[in-house]
């Protein structure tokens, strides 16, 4: 019996320890429509077969003698292998928003890795009415309009540097997001005034800068 236990334990030990470690990176990717997703998918051992799937769908062949044997249009995978790390960069370029979703890299002897990947759209974002002169002492607002973005964007304010949230009103226009948000203000003194639009695909967000002149308020 403890013989058999043991002859039990070795024969899993040996499938476990020969089973091929994979990782993809990134897990989760945010990109333009327009531009250019890439995964990394990373193996401990030469990866005999490598597939790419995309939606469940195959895109990308791989095998270790002859490298990419077939890819479809818009995907491509090149090798970044080095000593001691089996690498391959999947790309699928001109990305789409049909391209969301899941990605796959299967590699024969190991478990599949799924990353997802979100395609977002850029859109334009201004300051209604442009600059402003006003008193001192006087009140007044600056409207933000972030038109044609996927997904909801997040709009914020910065008045000379220092950060202002706001409550942000959205509506769709198709599959995109018109979003508009303002801002109150007392004119104290000369200002710069910027309205900032931020989706995860961008990492610095938009902006668009209007100039608040204050004039002293003159009693007679």
């Amino acid at each position: 019996m403890h013989v058999f236990r043991l002859g039990l334990f070795l024969l899993i030990t040996t499938v476990v320890s020969a089973q091929v470690q994979v990782q993809l990176q990134p897990l989760n990717a945010a990109v333009l429509r327009g531009s250019k997703a890439r995964f990394n998918c990373s193996t401990t051992q030469p990866p005999s077969v490598m597939t790419w799937t995309a939606n469940g769908r195959l895109v990308i062949n791989i095998l270790e003698a002859s490298g990419v044997t077939n890819s479809a249009d818009r995907f491509s995978a090149t090798n970044f292998t080095t000593p001691g790390d089996y690498r391959w960069e999947f790309a699928i370029s001109n990305v789409q928003r049909d391209d969301a979703g899941e990605v796959t890299c299967q590699v024969l002897g190991g478990v599949p890795r799924m990353a997802t990947l979100s395609v977002q759209e850029r859109g334009s974002v201004g300051i209604v009415g442009g600059n402003q002169t006003k008193t001192e002492g006087a009140k007044t607002e600056f409207q933000c309009r972030a038109v044609g973005w996927f997904p909801e964007p997040n709009v914020s304010w910065s008045v000379n540097g220092v950060a202002y949230s706001c409550n942000t009103n959205s509506v769709t226009q198709g599959n995109l997001f018109n979003s508009s948000c303002t801002l109150a203000v007392t004119a104290v003194k000369n200002s710069s005034v910027q309205c900032l639009v931020k989706i995860p695909a961008l990492s610095t967000p938009d902006s668009s800068t209007v100039f608040l002149t204050v004039g002293k308020n003159i009693k007679h």
